[in-house]
């Protein structure tokens, strides 16, 4: 794996409203529709004890020693040798879950229509979530 230091997304989760623009823009530019069983962030509401809602986004982060890629046994998550990112070949999984039973951050879901599992590609490295969200929550680099 390369030294060099891999982007990361970030959330703030103080910005966070809830409004799910990032799933949105993620279903669509990935499923053209609107479909949030298959966008590949989602926003979850949390209950802390002081009773006000905290959103909390969940996507991918992208782990060195990846849980997902040692369970994986079709090889469709592995890391790039390059960018040291988790990459997931969608024609090699054989939606087993055991990616999703595996990662700690719940990161990591089942389409279950397809099949297949689905995580967070960063868009190629210009993450569409991070451009529509206008509460400024959500950042990459």
């Amino acid at each position: 794996m390369s030294a060099k230091k891999r982007p990361a997304l970030r959330v703030d989760l103080s910005k966070c409203t809830g409004c799910r623009a990032c799933s949105l823009a993620c279903a669509i530019s990935h499923e053209q529709q609107i479909d949030l069983t298959r966008t590949r962030i989602r926003v979850e509401k949390q209950m802390p004890l002081e009773k006000v809602p905290v959103f909390k986004p969940v996507f991918c982060r992208m782990c060195r020693n990846a849980r997902c890629i040692a369970v994986c046994p079709s090889g469709a998550l592995y890391e790039d040798e390059e960018t040291g990112l988790v990459v997931f070949d969608a024609g090699l999984c054989t939606g087993c879950g055991e990616c999703v039973e595996a990662c700690p951050f719940d990161a990591i879901w089942l389409d279950e229509e397809r099949g297949l599992a689905v995580k967070c590609d960063l868009c190629g490295g210009d993450p569409t979530c991070v451009r529509y969200c206008s509460p400024g929550a959500l950042s990459f680099g």
